[in-house]
């Protein structure tokens, strides 16, 4: 790729100089000297072009929207955001026994609860009302946490100051509190998570992180192949109807280091 970048660039500039000579009738006295600098500056694009970067975008117009992937904060971010979940959608961080802090969830009732885990529950429970639960553990097989159980991919909105958060279950929270996921299940609830942002997000910026690469355990995908999975979906999902009109795929930036952002870069253009 390298050397790819290096020669087109160099192509073009050697055409500019010659067209800029006969245009202008010029000659060069040092002619060593100007090739000299034609290589180093094709040498220095085919090394801006290969090296990681942390940002990309791509602007759609059919239909008219844009998608970002970018390094950084979800919470941070404007607009709207996707927070995954559980299919028990447990919330209790004490001790990070059940859910880390550190996770997207349990920085969801820190940073939009204040701590405040009763009023999440409380607006958890009242969006799940409308969803069938496939099955109920007991207390004595699943000793802390909630143990109520809904199906992949159900997804919530949850409403704070104007701005929602919606929370995708993703993955299965085991009674020994390992939650696990697969390529199977992140699909089904990427799906379903966007049916309910066109129902719900009034085509408002929404900001979703790689769901799956941290606390999933998902071991068969990468940061990168799950990158992908959620620009290939949101694709899929936005074919003659607009879901968003941006879409930020916010990346923690320690994932950075399993994610090729040029490989990344060609998948987006390629959609």
């Amino acid at each position: 790729m390298f050397l790819t970048h290096t020669l087109a660039a160099f192509g073009l500039l050697s055409g500019i100089v010659q067209l800029t000579a006969q245009v202008f009738s010029l000659t060069f006295s040092t002619p060593l000297l100007v090739i000299t600098a034609t290589v180093g500056m094709s040498a220095a694009w085919g090394v801006a072009q290969i090296l990681p970067q942390g940002t990309s975008e791509r602007s759609f117009s059919h239909p008219n929207m844009r998608v970002r992937i970018v390094p950084g904060d979800l919470f941070e971010q404007s607009g709207h955001i996707v927070v995954g979940f559980t299919d028990t959608f447990d919330t209790c961080v004490t001790d990070d026994v059940v859910i880390s802090r550190s996770s997207v969830q349990g920085q969801l009732l820190e940073r939009w609860y204040a701590g405040a885990q009763d009023e999440l529950d409380q607006e958890i429970s009242d969006a799940l009302s409308s969803h069938s639960v496939t099955s109920v553990e007991s207390r004595a097989d699943k000793p802390q946490g909630k143990l109520a159980r809904y199906p992949t991919g159900t997804t919530i909105a949850l409403t704070r100051n104007g701005r929602m958060a919606f929370g995708t279950a993703y993955s299965r929270m085991g009674n020994n509190l390992v939650a696990e996921s697969n390529p199977e299940r992140i699909w089904v609830s990427l799906c379903r998570l966007w049916e309910t942002v066109y129902e719900h997000g009034h085509r408002e910026p929404l900001a979703i992180p790689v769901i799956g690469g941290a606390l999933g355990r998902i071991d068969t995908l990468s940061h990168e192949n799950l990158l992908k999975m959620i620009l290939l979906s949101f694709a899929a999902a936005s074919r003659g109807r607009v879901v968003t009109r941006e879409l930020t795929v916010v990346v923690h930036p320690p994932a950075l280091r399993d994610i090729n952002m040029l490989e990344i870069r060609h998948f987006l253009m390629a959609l």
